[in-house]
């Protein structure tokens, strides 16, 4: 029998005597072929035990079970110390030797109730967990499972310290089916142990080499650049984003730096590869149960699966700017060819690029019904603390600048105008109107022309959708979104939308780029699409030359982002000068909690805008803070491109 035949034995014995808790029997098996130890916390009937049997029946490993409590001794997990006598040559000698307790001869053991244990017999207990020795001999202990009540007054026990429960790196929280509401699996339960064959008897056995075969293979295992970088962007993700320190929760090296590559590994070795995927960091969420919050842990497979969707993303933007560099350089090396001229080339490539922009903009199109794929939508209603920061301050700005006087029927006579329709008649000038009547003529009287001022201004709102804000970063900036397009229904601004990644997406209803149709915004603001490279200039662009066209006024660019361009002018140089000549305010939003691009805080600088950053803290809740104009000069050098 092969080693995928025996693990998958294993699997196919407990699947036969224990319906459900897939995840508890995936960690038994990595916990035994990577001999790393397990912490069950659940209620009493939920197949913690039953579990651990089985598996030792089915491998034929020694097993011992033990109930912990209030006065467990160490003399009853490690055994009996025995005095005797022994006659020699001149005399009598008294020794002493240690009678094997079942801690010390088992290759699997349960030990139930641990938190009950007593200080003095758990101490020992772990030391020889994490050792495998005692009084310097090794033992033949693959795996512990230690298993605990839910910490609850109806239980009478206290949680374990957490550096004692730091020693069992596999750490799970189970529930019964019955308190899962799972009916169907419960259903199964009771047909499986009320038909005649209701006992256990494990016929096809494996030998324990299959345990010591996958064992061996695991160090053999290609953990991968890729795996391995992902795993230091999840611990990254958990310090940074989700504020897990040393004051909440217990990343500590020695679980996350080097039994998570076992744990991987494993995993790799327990589906048959010698190498790990990007999958196979779902098996992190065994080690982070107690070892972080528990709301950051009821996320975490989210942020795996953010974490992946950012990578593939990442990936197939760089295989597209690997195949058209290699077609570049393919149409600009060897002998030049007479059918395809190097302005047909280019055509062909512009073509590209308008195929790509129309894909995007049929999946970003505000008709997402008709076809869009609009399935990503933040449904979510996230708060958002210190939103008031960021409203009080643009609040302040857009009312500071001049008011614009727009024409309005219900507005003050300002100044005089020719009537146009018979419609404006109650407004003509009597004296002029009593002469037209008498002498009619092709030119119409004056009539009064009413305005009144529109402190609203226009907003344009200019949103990263790149790969790198896949997740939850684009829930931040879909969030902050939502909350800036009620200000604008509040102060009555206009407002325009663009999305950009490496092309720039305005959205327009009825042709018009500011509007205020603030549900269309708002519904618009909900999409989490992400995909493509970062390029700040195409959207400054395309927002200002809307500017240009409606003329100087009360006018704002709220620009929200993760990072730095990667394409087109990093500098965005005749943006920055367009943005000053025409009076725009530029007010920048970074999200995330890494240092802002020095870019940003110039950009917002030299437009007299804003500068904020928007993060969550370990609740999931974004918070959003003004953030200090940059203490440097700006750079005259239009060489410059240090702006990470």
């Amino acid at each position: 029998m092969s080693m995928l035949e025996g693990l998958g034995q294993i699997r196919s014995q407990m699947d036969n005597y224990v319906v459900g808790h897939d995840d508890v029997k995936e960690a038994l098996l990595l916990g035994l072929i990577a001999r790393e130890h397990i912490y069950l916390e659940g209620p009493p009937g939920t197949a913690k035990t039953m579990l651990a049997e089985i598996t030792s029946e089915a491998a034929e490993l020694e097993f011992f079970f033990y109930q912990l409590h209030r006065d467990t001794r160490l003399a009853e997990l490690v055994g009996d110390t025995v005095i005797f006598r022994e006659q020699e040559e001149g005399g009598e000698v008294i020794r002493q030797m240690n009678r094997k307790g079942g801690i010390l001869t088992s290759e699997i053991c349960v030990l139930d109730d641990i938190s009950r244990s007593p200080g003095e017999a758990l101490n020992i207990l772990l030391r020889v967990l994490n050792e495998r020795k005692f009084g310097g001999d090794r033992i033949p202990l693959l795996t512990a499972i230690a298993t605990g009540n839910p910490t609850k007054d109806d239980y009478y026990n206290e949680p374990l310290d957490p550096a004692n429960l730091d020693r069992f790196t596999l750490q799970m929280k189970t529930l019964g089916l019955l308190q899962r509401n799972n009916w169907e699996s419960a259903a199964k339960v009771i047909d499986l142990y009320a038909s005649v064959n209701a006992g256990r008897e494990i016929v096809d056995k494996v030998d324990r080499s299959a345990l010591d075969e996958a064992n061996t293979a695991m160090p053999k295992v290609d953990l991968t650049a890729a795996v391995k970088q992902l795993l230091l962007e999840f611990l990254n993700v958990l310090q940074n984003d989700y504020g897990c320190d040393e004051t909440n929760s217990l990343l500590t090296d020695r679980t996350f730096l080097v039994k998570a590559v076992k744990i991987l590994k494993a995993k790799a070795v327990l589906e048959g590869r010698d190498h790990c995927v990007p999958e196979d960091l779902f098996v992190l969420k065994y080690l982070t149960t107690f070892r972080v919050p528990e709301e950051v842990h009821n996320r975490i497979e989210d942020i795996i699966r953010d974490l992946l969707q950012k990578k593939k993303l990442a990936q197939e933007s760089e295989e597209i700017e690997q195949m058209s560099q290699a077609q570049s350089e393919e149409q600009s090396e060897g002998e030049p060819r007479t059918d395809y001229s190097a302005q047909e080339a280019s055509v062909d490539h512009r073509k590209q690029q308008l195929e790509l922009g129309e894909m995007i903009q049929q999946t970003l199109s505000p008709n997402a019904e008709d076809g869009g794929d609009n399935t990503e939508m933040n449904l979510d209603n996230e708060s958002i603390e210190n939103i008031e920061v960021l409203m009080k301050v643009l609040k302040g700005r857009i009312e500071r600048n001049v008011a614009e006087k727009v024409p309005h029927y219900g507005g003050q006579p300002r100044k005089w105008r020719r009537m146009h329709t018979f419609n404006d008649l109650l407004d003509t000038d009597p004296v002029e109107s009593a002469i037209w009547y008498d002498h009619i003529t092709p030119q119409l009287p004056r009539i009064l022309l009413r305005e009144r001022f529109d402190r609203g201004g226009d907003l344009a709102i200019l949103r990263d959708i790149s790969s790198s804000m896949a997740g939850i970063y684009s829930k931040w900036a879909s969030s902050v979104i939502l909350r800036l397009i009620e200000l604008a229904r509040k102060k009555r601004m206009r407002v325009g939308y663009i999305e950009f990644n490496h092309l720039s997406t305005k959205y327009q209803v009825d042709s018009k780029f500011f509007v205020r149709d603030y549900e269309k915004m708002q519904r618009r603001a909900l999409a989490l699409h992400c995909s493509g490279c970062t390029n700040y200039q195409n959207s400054l662009e395309d927002a200002l030359m809307e500017f240009q066209r409606m003329g100087r006024g009360n006018q704002h660019i709220l620009f929200l982002t993760d990072g730095v361009p990667t394409q087109g002018d990093w500098e965005v140089k005749a943006e920055r000068a367009l943005a000053q000549e025409l009076g725009v305010a530029i007010h920048t939003i970074f999200i995330g909690k890494n240092k802002c691009p020095r870019i940003l805080e110039i950009i917002s600088e030299e437009s007299d805008g804003a500068q904020f950053q928007a993060s969550t803290d370990r609740h999931g809740v974004i918070r959003i803070e003004e953030r200090n104009k940059p203490e440097y000069p700006v750079p005259a050098a239009a060489g410059d491109r240090n702006w990470g």
